[in-house]
C-alpha cells in the first residue's frame, strides 16, 4: 500500500512540474520555434499569438524528446555517487527501483482531470435546446487561435490550455517515447547481458 501511494505521489509530482513548466516556462519551448518560423517566413503571427496557437503541438513534441532522454541512468549514477560518499545514509534513504517507472503513467491524473473539465465545460453560446450543449468543444481545447470564436474564449481558456490540455499531451508523448526507449534499448541491454553471461559460462 505504501509503495502504491508513493508511486501515485510521484505521478502527481511529475504532473505538477509539467504544469508549472507550461505556465511559467512555455516560452523556452515555443520561442525558438517561433524565431525559426519567422526567419523561414512560415508564419506572420506575433510571438504571443504564435505561442497561443501552436503551444500544444510544440509542448507535446518537447515531451516526446524528453522521454527519449535516459534520466533513469542519470539518477542511477547520482545514486551510486551518493552511496559511495555516504554509505550509511544511502542504506536508509535509497529504496529499491520501481517495477513500473512513474513517467509511464503520470499522464493518468491530468487526463482524468482533463476529461472532467472537457465534459463539464459549456460555451457562452450553449443553450438548453442544444443537444450538444457546447458547440466547438474540441476546437476550444485543441484548436489554434484562429479557430476560436467569442463563444469559445473565456476567462479560463488559457488556464485550460496550460494546466489541462498541454500537460496531458506532454506527459502522453513523454510516456510513449519512454516506452519506445525501454522496448528498444531494454531489449538490446538484455541481449548484451545474455551474451556476457554466455561468455562467462564458456570461459568456465
Amino acid at each position: 500500500m505504501q509503495k502504491a501511494v508513493t508511486w501515485c505521489a510521484k505521478c502527481l509530482f511529475l504532473y505538477f512540474l509539467v504544469a508549472v513548466a507550461a505556465v511559467r516556462f512555455s516560452w523556452v519551448f515555443t520561442a525558438p520555434v517561433w524565431q525559426i518560423a519567422t526567419r523561414m517566413h512560415w508564419t506572420q503571427l506575433g510571438r504571443v499569438a504564435f505561442i497561443l496557437s501552436y503551444f500544444l503541438p510544440i509542448f507535446a513534441t518537447a515531451g516526446f524528446l524528453l522521454g527519449l532522454v535516459p534520466f533513469g541512468k542519470l539518477g542511477k549514477a547520482i545514486g551510486d555517487l551518493f552511496r559511495s560518499l555516504f554509505p550509511s545514509a544511502a542504506a536508509k534513504l535509497l529504496a529499491g527501483p520501481d517495477q513500473v517507472p512513474p513517467v509511464l503513467w503520470a499522464w493518468l491524473p491530468v487526463t482524468f482531470a482533463f476529461l472532467i473539465r472537457f465534459a463539464t465545460w459549456q460555451s457562452r453560446n450553449s443553450s438548453v435546446f442544444d443537444a450538444n450543449r457546447s458547440p466547438g468543444r474540441f476546437e476550444r481545447f485543441f484548436g489554434t487561435l484562429n479557430t476560436q470564436t467569442p463563444g469559445l474564449l473565456d476567462a479560463n481558456w488559457i488556464t485550460d490550455r496550460f494546466l489541462f490540455t498541454g500537460p496531458m499531451l506532454f506527459l502522453m508523448a513523454c510516456a510513449i517515447a519512454a516506452l519506445l526507449r525501454y522496448r528498444l534499448f531494454g531489449t538490446r541491454r538484455q541481449q548484451i547481458d545474455a551474451g556476457r553471461d554466455d561468455a562467462s559460462v564458456d570461459a568456465r
